[in-house]
C-alpha cells in the first residue's frame, strides 16, 4: 500500500521543495502550474503566505550571495520577478523578517537582506574581482575594439540585473502603501548604514560595495524617469522641507549650503515628521544613493588612477631595470620583482577597466546627468524671487536674503552636481553624453551662483562651478569648440552675467581662508582666463566688460591689479625656474665637471631637476593664459589700466620682463626641449608688447618712463628686431613700437629737467612706503601716518588693512593730510609749502 504513494527523498522538505520549481519557467514540467499559484495565493493570502513562500525567497536569496555576475543568476532573478508580479507575494516580502533585518552591518546588509545579494551583482572589482580578471586579461595586447566589445557586453548583464531589480521593486511599490513604506526604509536603512562612505578616507570592510550602492542608484533613477522631463513639469511636487519632514535620512552632521552648525541644528530640531508624495521620496532617496554610491565611486575612481599610474611607472622602471641586469648576478632578483610587479601592474588594468565598465557607462550617465538637470533646476527654482525657474527665466541678481531652506540643504547636494561633471570632464570624453545631452540647465546654475557667490559659503565649491566650465569650453580638437562654448555664446543669462561673475570670482579667490590660497587661487584664475579666452570672440562679452568697467570700476580696477599682481609673480616664478633648469642641464653636459662634483651634490640636482620641470610646466602654462588676458582686455578697455595706481606698477612689470626676455641674461633661459615646459619665448614677447601698444597714452608714457629700474631704450629696439625677424608683428606695430619709445625717451628728459628744478625735498613730502613724492597725500586714522592717496589706494585692492599697523581700513575711511613745515622763517611756512605743492603736482602730471 504505501508503495503507491511514494514519499519524496530529500534532506529539504517544507517550502525548500518549492525552489526549483519557482526557479524553472511556469507551466513547464519542472515549474509550478500559474493556476496553482494563483489558487495558492488566493487560498493563504490573508493567513499563511509568508510561511508558505516567504522560506522559499530566502532560501533563493542565501543562494545568490555566493553568485557574481558570470554564474548562474537568472533563473533565480526570474524566479524573484515572477513571484512579484502577484500582488500580494509584493506584499508579503517586506514582512518577512529577512526583508529589512535588524542589527546587520553595512557591510552584511548586502548579504543578508532579501534583496541585497541580487543588487550587488555587477563588475565592480571590490566584490567580483574575477569578473575582471576573466573579462580584460592580458589587457596589453589587445585592441581598444575588443576590450570595448567586452565592456559592453558586461553592461549589458548588469543593465539587464537593473531593470529586473527595478521592476521587483515597482511591484513592491505599487502593491500597497505599507509595502512602498516598508522599500523606502530597507533604502533609508542603508543609507544610514553607510555615511562613512562620505568621508575622505574610510575602510572599504566597513561599508558596503560600490556595486550594490550603484545599483540602487540605478534603480532609483528608473523611479525618477516619469519626472525627469525636459520641462520638469513636476518640479513644484518636490518638498524642499523634507531632510526636515522625514526621518528616512539624517544630514544633521553634514555641512550645510551656507549655514554654521549652531544655526543647522537649531533649525533641523523644529521637526514635524509628515508623509511626503512618491515623487519627493523618490528625488531624495536618489540625491543619498547618488552622493553615498556612484559619486563616490567617482572620487574613489580619481584615486585609484593615481595609484595606478604611479604602479605603471613603477612598473616600467622595473622592467627596464630587468633589461639591464640580464646575465649579472642581479638578474634572478631582478626579474623576480619584475615578474611580481608586472602582475600587480596586469591585475590593477583588470580593474581599471572594470572601473571604467561601471563608471563610464553612456546609458547610467546620461540617466544620471538628466537627473541632475532637475536637481539644479529645483536649486535655482528655490532661489529664484519668483520660484518659477525653469517654467519661467531667472532674473539675476538674486535677493541679497538667501533662502533658509536653501542654506540649510546639505552642502554634498552641489558637491555631487560638480564632481559627475569633472568627472565626466576628465574621463568621460568617449561616452559622447556631454555631446548629446542638452546643458541649458547646468550653464544656468553655474552663472547663478557664481554671479552671487555668498549663497554658497565653500570657495571650492564656486572654484570646481568655474572648473566645469573650463573642461567644457577647451578644445575637443583642432578647430572643434568645447561642448558648453558654443551655448556660452548664445545663453541668455550667459551673455549678460558670465564676463562680471568671472571677474568677480576672480578677485574673491585671493582670499579664500584655506592655509593653501596662495597656490590655489593660481589654478582658478587659471581655469577662468581660459574660459574668457573661449567666450572673447562673441562681441557681446566684450561689450560687457566695457560695461563693467564704467558701472563698476572698483571691481574692474581690483580685477585689473590681481592680473597683474598674478603676472608679476607667475612671470618672475618661470623665468627663475628656467634658469635653474638651464644651469643644471649646462652643467650635465659638461661630462668632466659632472662627474667631479660629489656623488650627493649630483643626486641631489639630479633629483632636484624633475621638481624644477614640473614647477616650469605649471608655472609657465599659467603665466601664459594670464598675460594672454592681460592682452586682450587692455585691447578693449584702456582707462582702468591707467589709474595712478595700477599704471606705474605695470609699466614697472611690463619693463622687468622686458630685459628677462632680450636682456644681458636671456641666453639663461635656453633649455633643452622649451615646448616641453611651455615656453615661447618670442610670442610671450609678442604679447608683452602689444600690451605696450595697446596703452600707448601719455600717462602710461609718463610711468615708463619713471621706471627707473629697468627701463632701457636698448631692449624696446632689441625686441622690435626680433619680432621683425620673426614676423610677429607688422611693419606698423613695428612703427607704432617706435613712436611710442620716442616719446618714452622725451618723457625720461623731462622728468630729468623738473627733479633737477624741484632740488631737494623734505622727507615730510615723500611717501613712507614707496619714497616718491605724495601728490595728494592723505592721512589713515587708523595709524596716522601719511601716504599718497595712490599708494594707499592700490594696497587695499589687495588687502583691507591698514599696511603699519594691520588694523581694518577703506579707502572711504581716509581723510586729506596736512604738513607741518619748520623753516628758519616760520612766516612763509604757507607760501613755501604752496610752491612745492605747485612742483610736486607738475612733475607728476
Amino acid at each position: 500500500m504505501p508503495d503507491m504513494f511514494p514519499q519524496v527523498q530529500s534532506d529539504h522538505l517544507g517550502p525548500e521543495q518549492l525552489v526549483p520549481r519557482l526557479k524553472s519557467e511556469p507551466d513547464s514540467a519542472q515549474g509550478l502550474p500559474s493556476e496553482y499559484l494563483t489558487e495558492l495565493i488566493q487560498r493563504f493570502s490573508q493567513d499563511g503566505l509568508d510561511t508558505i513562500i516567504g522560506p522559499a525567497l530566502a532560501y533563493i536569496s542565501g543562494e545568490m550571495r555566493s553568485e557574481n555576475i558570470l554564474s548562474e543568476n537568472k533563473k533565480s532573478i526570474h524566479a524573484f520577478s515572477y513571484l512579484c508580479d502577484k500582488k500580494e507575494i509584493a506584499s508579503m516580502m517586506t514582512t518577512l523578517p529577512e526583508f529589512n533585518p535588524d542589527h546587520v552591518t553595512a557591510k552584511n546588509i548586502e548579504e543578508l537582506s532579501l534583496l541585497g545579494p541580487f543588487f550587488r551583482l555587477t563588475a565592480y572589482p571590490d566584490t567580483a574581482p574575477k569578473v575582471a580578471e576573466n573579462y580584460f586579461q592580458n589587457s596589453d595586447n589587445r585592441n581598444n575594439a575588443d576590450l570595448m566589445s567586452c565592456k559592453n557586453g558586461l553592461r549589458g548583464s548588469v543593465q539587464q540585473i537593473q531593470r529586473a531589480m527595478f521592476n521587483i521593486s515597482n511591484a513592491i511599490i505599487r502593491s500597497n502603501p505599507t509595502a512602498r513604506n516598508t522599500l523606502l526604509d530597507y533604502f533609508g536603512h542603508i543609507i544610514k548604514l553607510n555615511t562613512k562612505r562620505a568621508q575622505m578616507q574610510v575602510d572599504m570592510q566597513t561599508v558596503s560595495s560600490d556595486g550594490f550602492m550603484h545599483n540602487i542608484a540605478a534603480v532609483m533613477l528608473q523611479f525618477c524617469d516619469p519626472f525627469m522631463d525636459i520641462r520638469a513639469s513636476k518640479i513644484d511636487k518636490i518638498d524642499p522641507d523634507y531632510f526636515r519632514t522625514s526621518k528616512r535620512f539624517d544630514i544633521l552632521e553634514d555641512t550645510k549650503i551656507n549655514a554654521t552648525k549652531e544655526q543647522s541644528d537649531a533649525y533641523y530640531q523644529q521637526i514635524q515628521e509628515k508623509s511626503h508624495n512618491f515623487i519627493t521620496e523618490s528625488f531624495f532617496t536618489t540625491l543619498a544613493f547618488m552622493h553615498y554610491g556612484p559619486i563616490r565611486g567617482f572620487v574613489n575612481y580619481n584615486e585609484f588612477m593615481r595609484e595606478y599610474n604611479e604602479t605603471k611607472k613603477q612598473n616600467d622602471k622595473v622592467q627596464q631595470d630587468a633589461l639591464n641586469a640580464a646575465n649579472t648576478p642581479q638578474s634572478v632578483m631582478a626579474n623576480f620583482i619584475a615578474t611580481r610587479m608586472k602582475a600587480k601592474y596586469e591585475q590593477m588594468t583588470a580593474f581599471r577597466l572594470a572601473y571604467e565598465t561601471m563608471l563610464l557607462d553612456p546609458y547610467f550617465l546620461t540617466e544620471a546627468l538628466r537627473f541632475y538637470d532637475l536637481v539644479m533646476a529645483w536649486l535655482v527654482r528655490m532661489v529664484d524671487a519668483k520660484h518659477r525657474h525653469p517654467w519661467e527665466p531667472i532674473s539675476l541678481p538674486l535677493p541679497a536674503e538667501e533662502p533658509e531652506v536653501f542654506s540649510m540643504l546639505p552642502e554634498w547636494i552641489i558637491e555631487d552636481i560638480v564632481e559627475i561633471f569633472i568627472f565626466i570632464g576628465k574621463y568621460g570624453f568617449e561616452t559622447q553624453v556631454m555631446q548629446q545631452c542638452p546643458h541649458d540647465e547646468l550653464v544656468t546654475f553655474v552663472i547663478t551662483f557664481l554671479n552671487n557667490t555668498k549663497y554658497v559659503k565653500n570657495p571650492y565649491l564656486k572654484a570646481k562651478l568655474v572648473e566645469i566650465l573650463f573642461f567644457f569650453t577647451f578644445p575637443i580638437g583642432r578647430g572643434i569648440p568645447g561642448e558648453l562654448e558654443g551655448l556660452l555664446n548664445s545663453h541668455p543669462l550667459a551673455l549678460q552675467c558670465l564676463v562680471p561673475s568671472l571677474m568677480n570670482f576672480y578677485v574673491e579667490v585671493e582670499q579664500t581662508g584655506a592655509s593653501s590660497q596662495f597656490y590655489d587661487k593660481f589654478n582658478i584664475r587659471y581655469n577662468i582666463s581660459n574660459i574668457m579666452k573661449r567666450i572673447w570672440s562673441h562681441p557681446a562679452h566684450r561689450t560687457k566688460l566695457r560695461e563693467v568697467s564704467n558701472k563698476d570700476p572698483e571691481l574692474f580696477t581690483r580685477f585689473v591689479n590681481m592680473l597683474m599682481s598674478d603676472v608679476t609673480y607667475l612671470l618672475d616664478e618661470s623665468l627663475t625656474k628656467l634658469s635653474e633648469i638651464h644651469q643644471i642641464q649646462k652643467d650635465m653636459e659638461d661630462t668632466a665637471t659632472w662627474e667631479a662634483q660629489p656623488p650627493q651634490q649630483r643626486q641631489e640636482r639630479e633629483g632636484n631637476l624633475p621638481q624644477l620641470e614640473r614647477q616650469a610646466q605649471s608655472y609657465i602654462a599659467l603665466g601664459n593664459e594670464t598675460v594672454h588676458l592681460l592682452k586682450v582686455m587692455s585691447a578693449e578697455v584702456v582707462e582702468p589700466f591707467l589709474a595712478k595706481e595700477i599704471a606705474d606698477r605695470l609699466a614697472a612689470m611690463l619693463d622687468y620682463n622686458l630685459v628677462q626676455l632680450v636682456g644681458p641674461k636671456c641666453t639663461e633661459l635656453k633649455v633643452k626641449n622649451p615646448e616641453k615646459y611651455h615656453f615661447r619665448p618670442r610670442n610671450l614677447l609678442s604679447e608683452i608688447i602689444d600690451v605696450y601698444l595697446n596703452l600707448n597714452s601719455e600717462t602710461f608714457v609718463a610711468s615708463v618712463a619713471r621706471d627707473g629700474r629697468s627701463y632701457r631704450k636698448e631692449y624696446f629696439s632689441k625686441a622690435a628686431s626680433i619680432l621683425q625677424k620673426h614676423n610677429l608683428k607688422s611693419a606698423d606695430e613695428i612703427s607704432a613700437l617706435g613712436q611710442f619709445v620716442s616719446r618714452v625717451e622725451r618723457a625720461v628728459q623731462n622728468t630729468e629737467e623738473e627733479e633737477e628744478e624741484l632740488g631737494e625735498v623734505p622727507d615730510e613730502f615723500l611717501d613712507p612706503i614707496f619714497f616718491t613724492l605724495m601728490d595728494d597725500p592723505v592721512l589713515l586714522p587708523t595709524s596716522g601716518n601719511i601716504v599718497d592717496k595712490s599708494t594707499i589706494r592700490t594696497h587695499l585692492l589687495g588687502d583691507p588693512r591698514d599696511p603699519f599697523n594691520r588694523k581694518p581700513l577703506s579707502i572711504d575711511m581716509v581723510q586729506p593730510g596736512k604738513f607741518e613745515v619748520y623753516n628758519d622763517d616760520d612766516d612763509d611756512d604757507d607760501e613755501w609749502t604752496h610752491i612745492l605743492f605747485i612742483r610736486v603736482k607738475k612733475k607728476n602730471r
